[in-house]
């Protein structure tokens, strides 16, 4: 039972990344590469992050001004690598491809090292399989911000400084309030 609840949420985490992959036919069209670029970065932004949160340990009480700044990051670090040359020539699966290794990397960072020891235990728990559809969730998140940060308009900027100054992040609606308070956001914004 232990092991096959690790391997549920191993595909829900890690599975939509390979279907998009296929189904987006990727591989036919070569980004591997943009793809193992977008890793690679996605990987020295985490480092770079972790550096700065070990040096900025002082001041933690700040931990919005931390956040803001590490999402600034992510979005610098997502711009050096769209900057990257590369064999695809459509742009939406450039984007797709850029997506696809942040995310993964994101995802590998963030879950697969608490799914290994923690989904293997002889107790059956919610909260791994929401840390899978959060990640699922997450990688939404990074093709929508890929894809703004793309398009180079004033319009796409001002939505990465909404999501990055206002819009909270998927886990803590998820932990925080649930569905209920993920409504209240979306139709305060809307309406």
């Amino acid at each position: 039972m232990a092991f096959s609840h690790l391997i549920n949420c191993l595909l829900l985490a890690f599975g939509p990344f390979f279907v998009v992959y296929k189904a987006r036919s990727l591989a036919e069209q070569g980004a591997y590469k943009t793809v193992l670029i977008s890793i690679l970065g996605c990987l020295l932004t985490q480092f770079c992050k972790l550096f700065l949160l070990a040096s900025l340990s002082v001041i933690t009480e700040q931990l919005i001004h931390i956040k803001l700044l590490f999402d600034l990051i992510d979005c610098y670090g997502i711009i050096l690598v769209a900057k990257q040359k590369t064999n695809i020539d459509d742009k939406i699966s450039r984007i797709f491809a850029i997506a696809i290794g942040w995310a993964l990397m994101d995802c590998v960072m963030k879950h697969l090292f608490t799914f290994i020891p923690n989904a293997t235990t002889d107790e059956f728990t919610w909260t791994f399989i929401l840390r899978g559809i959060t990640a699922n969730l997450e990688f939404f998140e990074t093709l929508f911000l890929v894809g703004l940060l793309q398009s180079k308009n004033k319009i796409s900027y001002a939505l990465i400084l909404l999501k990055v100054l206002v819009l909270p992040n998927f886990q803590d609606i998820i932990t925080r309030g649930g569905l209920s308070s993920a409504y209240m956001l979306v139709s305060r914004f809307v309406i």
